[in-house]
């Protein structure tokens, strides 16, 4: 009973919230011209254990969304930003993006949630024709279903490839461990670093997943231990990756770790210490970078929230401002011009680079590989995939 009413008071203040990020304006409108505003629909996990990323990638889009406001909106209209926390769970992402565009009336959506349950409304979000921009979830799957869904980060075996490529060609590194999370993102960033490691000749001497939330992770890397890899890679968020990296040199394991862009959070260090030393991970956000694009954003960031951005804020800042600049190209909130205009992306900048879309609306811009030292993160190089 006490679960079920904390969840009743959770979607109440979700939903009191969703209401304070927006603009100024009270009415809808569908075409071009003065007045009304433009909804668009977030989701993404604002409570529970996955609540960190949730909210660092609403804070992102609602950045975004305060500046085009500021800067008198698009088209003439303010956009009116509506969140919803889907509790990182797929039902839960399907009832509110069903509510989003059922009584909303978003004119678009920006998935600020993981690949299971942006996968799961996929399908719904291409029946109703919705352009929705996948922010940071990985999966293949989910612009598989349709011509409505893109995505601003690279899929989950285009980051594999790449790290695979590192190891490989920069590290000469060939005998490797492969563990992930057992879920989508872990998987599909597992295999892509799998099947390139074969292609260039290497081998994968043990390959383990383990439980989202596991943090005992000694038997698991005993096993590994014992198969004496040259390099283990882990296709996993920053709060597991924190654990094996400490749990390995607690038992000597003492070999280069390579991670997949869930571990790029200040989380890494703050909960790795100097165990998370020398770790290498993929990214599409590099915070050194000195284009004024990327030290504002990142300025601002902080003077509103208090806090450092990560690469979910920055990956959500962009896909609202590729959204908002195909509403601005396409002159228009028709549904099909949005999509329309977001096919023919090319070159937008935002921070995390130049932003285009393939023929299958996935991004093209490069893989930034981060290096963790003396608890920062560093820039090690970029190579471009489009797959």
């Amino acid at each position: 009973m006490k679960k079920n009413l904390l969840k009743v008071i959770a979607v109440l203040a979700i939903t009191g919230l969703a209401s304070t990020f927006a603009g100024c304006s009270t009415s809808t409108s569908s075409s071009a011209g003065g007045g009304g505003e433009i909804k668009i629909g977030t989701f993404g996990p604002y409570t529970g254990d996955a609540a960190t990323d949730g909210t660092q990638a609403r804070d992102g889009a609602m950045l975004a969304v305060e500046q085009i406001n500021k800067k008198g909106g698009v088209i003439g209209k303010q956009i009116k930003l509506v969140a919803m926390d889907d509790q990182a769970k797929a039902p839960e992402a399907m009832n509110v993006v069903t509510k989003m565009i059922q009584q909303e009336k978003v004119s678009a959506l920006v998935s600020g949630s993981y690949s299971t349950p942006s996968k799961t409304v996929a399908p719904v979000v291409q029946q109703n024709k919705i352009p929705m921009v996948v922010a940071y979830a990985v999966n293949p799957a989910i612009t598989e279903g349709g011509n409505y869904i893109f995505r601003t980060i690279y899929a989950g075996p285009a980051q594999g490839a790449a790290m695979a490529e590192y190891a490989v060609k920069e590290k000469n590194l060939k005998k490797v461990a492969v563990l992930n999370v057992n879920n989508d993102y872990g998987n599909t960033n597992a295999e892509g670093f799998t099947n390139q490691i074969k292609k260039l000749g290497g081998e994968v001497v043990i390959s383990r997943n383990f439980v989202d939330g596991t943090k005992d992770f000694k038997a698991l890397l005993t096993a590994v231990k014992e198969k004496n890899p040259e390099a283990i890679y882990i296709g996993s968020y920053y709060n597991e990756a924190a654990q094996i990296c400490t749990q390995a040199k607690q038992l000597g394991i003492a070999v280069p770790i390579f991670g997949s862009d869930g571990f790029d959070s200040p989380k890494l260090t703050e909960l790795g210490g100097k165990n998370v030393e020398g770790v290498v991970f993929t990214t599409p956000f590099f915070r050194e970078e000195p284009r004024p694009m990327v030290q504002d954003f990142i300025k601002a960031y902080k003077e509103k929230f208090d806090k450092e951005p990560d690469m979910l804020s920055a990956q959500a800042y962009d896909s609202v401002l590729v959204l908002a600049d195909a509403i601005k190209r396409a002159n228009s909130t028709d549904k099909e011009a949005i999509r329309k205009a977001l096919s023919e992306t090319k070159g937008f900048e935002g921070v995390t680079g130049k932003i285009s879309f393939d023929e299958k609306n996935e991004v093209i811009k490069p893989v930034i590989l981060s290096r963790v030292e003396n608890g920062k993160f560093v820039y090690v190089k970029s190579q471009e995939y489009t797959k």
